[in-house]
């Protein structure tokens, strides 16, 4: 087996490959390359990145780009709804109310800007202009990262600025004597050591990565030839170790610009457009199961956008913006697929809206509707602009298939003439709100008509509670939430005592919490689905979403 191994030893394990990885070439691939085919009837080349470069083969990586998607779905939203065509590549990347949003932390949805990290570094940087947007994405990086406030003081002229070389001031003045760009690198050596163009790419590259076997020959070289040039070899070597310290990390600065014209372009649509780029955010999304939804969601209504329940006679598949508001899709709802999404938009289309809930249930037997399907639809509110209670629908449901039945055929050829068939009426029920809002949530995965802690908010203004969504970005600090206990699990702990696990919600999202022993012998008697309880503790910086407990009480107390 010893002998065995020893001959497959430095063999690669595997072929693999890279799926975004595009190769360019002036003659046929297979002519120069080796080719393998795979299943699909695409060339791969068998050379690794780096013995294609080497052959002097372009490898470009192109990816698909999520941020894109959103931007065109917003333009086609704005056309729909405002007849303004807007065309990409003609977006104001340099509007000041849009930096101003940026720099008022305003981020959620622009890209490469929305994480808490960020937000903190914004508020830190503090960006006035686009060349401070581009910037910051280049400093928000592992090394690079420990400049911000630095650079933020000198910016502020807090800070004096101290340049490693005095003649490198016209290549780091724009980053206040702060090496950001990996352009900058090149610059430094073709200006210290006179290198051509194509000796100090070779240096910001094998600089970059590390690589011994020119690291040495390279610092020599740059020595030696900044010394000729005129500077001492104590200020030389000081430029290289600063430039190696860099590397590791250095980050493009055409890199940056694409991306900080991205970002600035979506908060001008933010800004302008907003209703258009939330719906294009929303619908963008994995729907209310990702955090980042709900706080969407939150950052919308705090816009004073309103959010209205899918409505069966407006709603599509995606979200859409009407009157200044967002319309839940009918593909939001759990357990109503696409393909009757489909059919009852095609319904609406041949023959007209729906009149109320009866003619809706007639009309779509044609299309297997069924019991289940249509509890979910009452469930989420589909059919609330028929001013009949959710409670009286429900009930109503066999009737109205029955109704249906009898006016067609499974087939969907009309039996009865509509204006001639007696129309049942309602099964009379009043609404439990709080039972309409736990239904409503079980299908969208959200609270959109309301909350059950509307009832609560005169208590609830008494203490300094912070939204769930707002508890997430809190990083530790110690705070009060308020929710409503959706699920709770006790286990036994090693030792024996009980501890538990919760998730509430309030009105901008839910959360889990973690009750430790201490906690749980004080409080275990109000850990009941569906009680309100108002909970001190902090977020864990170890687990996402996980709220620790400290103290638990009824909200009344």
């Amino acid at each position: 087996i010893v002998g065995l191994a020893a001959l497959i030893e430095g063999l690669p394990r595997q072929s693999g490959l890279h799926a975004a990885g595009i190769i360019l070439n002036n003659s046929p691939l297979e002519d120069v390359l080796p080719i393998n085919i795979d299943f699909n009837g695409d060339y791969i080349a068998e050379y690794e990145m780096n013995y294609l470069e080497e052959q002097g083969f372009l490898k470009m990586d192109i990816l698909g780009l999520r941020n894109l998607s959103i931007i065109d779905e917003c333009l086609t939203l704005i056309k729909q709804n405002r007849s303004i065509e807007l065309k990409y590549q003609e977006l104001p990347f340099e509007d000041k109310k849009a930096i101003r949003i940026i720099k008022d932390g305003r981020t959620m949805g622009l890209f490469q800007l929305e994480s808490a990290g960020m937000k903190k570094a914004i508020s830190t940087l503090n960006p006035e202009s686009f060349e401070d947007i581009v910037a910051l994405l280049a400093l928000f990086r592992p090394g690079p990262m420990d400049n911000i406030p630095s650079y933020a003081r000198r910016k502020e002229k807090k800070e004096v600025i101290i340049y490693p070389s005095k003649a490198l001031e016209s290549i780091l003045s724009s980053t206040y004597g702060i090496i950001v760009y990996q352009e900058q690198i090149t610059q430094i050596v073709r200006k210290m050591a006179n290198f051509s163009y194509g000796q100090a790419d070779v240096f910001r590259r094998a600089i970059s990565k590390k690589d011994s076997a020119k690291l040495s020959s390279l610092e020599n070289d740059f020595i030696s030839s900044s010394i000729k040039n005129g500077y001492s070899k104590e200020e030389a070597k000081s430029v290289f170790d600063l430039i190696y310290k860099f590397a590791d990390y250095g980050f493009n600065r055409s890199h940056s610009l694409c991306y900080a014209v991205l970002a600035c372009q979506m908060a001008y649509l933010k800004t302008y457009y907003a209703p258009e780029f939330y719906a294009s955010i929303l619908g963008s999304s994995s729907g209310s199961n990702d955090t980042k939804f709900n706080e969407t969601l939150n950052e919308v209504r705090k816009m004073g956008i309103s959010i209205l329940n899918p409505d069966i006679n407006r709603s599509t598949q995606a979200f859409i913006v009407k009157d200044n508001a967002l319309l839940f899709p009918l593909s939001s709802i759990k357990g109503i697929l696409g393909a009757l999404v489909d059919a009852i938009i095609k319904e609406r289309l041949n023959n007209g809206s729906f009149k109320d809930f009866f003619d809706f249930v007639a009309r779509m037997i044609k299309y297997k509707i069924n019991q289940g399907q249509i509890t979910k639809l009452i469930d989420a509110g589909a059919f609330d602009n028929f001013d009949v209670s959710r409670s009286s629908l429900r009930a109503t449901i066999n009737t109205a298939l029955r109704y249906g039945a009898m006016l067609y055929s499974k087939d969907g050829q009309m039996v009865i003439d509509l204006p001639f068939a007696s129309k049942p009426r309602y099964q009379e029920a009043f609404d439990e709100p709080l039972e309409n809002l736990d239904r409503e949530y079980e299908v969208l995965g959200l609270m959109i008509s309301g909350s059950p802690l509307k009832y609560k908010m005169e208590i609830i203004k008494k203490f300094p509670i912070t939204t769930i969504v707002d508890a997430r970005d809190s990083r530790g600090a110690t705070l009060q939430v308020v929710g409503v206990i959706r699920t709770v699990r006790v286990i036994n702990t090693r030792n024996g005592t009980p501890m538990a696990f919760l998730n509430i919600y309030d009105d901008t999202g839910d959360i889990d919490v973690t009750i430790f022993t201490k906690t749980y012998a004080l409080s275990y008697q109000l850990l009941q689905k569906k009680n309100i309880v108002r909970i001190t503790g902090y977020m864990d910086q170890k687990r996402e979403n996980v709220f620790i407990a400290n103290d638990i009480v009824a909200l009344e107390e």
